[in-house]
């Protein structure tokens, strides 16, 4: 594949996935920024994210700015 049609790609996949997360019915902008230079653990038991997608633990979900389901 040439240059062009890669950066085409992930500009594509970039933009979908920003947009994803900022129309999210659960992000949490707040809590993304409160998380977004917070290391986490290796760990990876899975939780389920209020956006119904899984995510290795709550500080990775945390990170995304997605709270976790009880």
């Amino acid at each position: 594949m040439n240059k062009l049609v890669l950066l085409s790609i992930f500009a594509i996949s970039a933009a979908s996935f920003t947009a994803c997360k900022k129309n999210a019915d659960c992000f949490d902008e707040n809590l993304y920024k409160e998380y977004q230079d917070k290391g986490c653990t290796a760990d990876c038991p899975g939780v389920i994210g209020c956006d119904s997608k899984t995510y290795c633990n709550e500080c990775e979900a945390n990170r995304q700015g997605i709270h976790i389901v009880d």
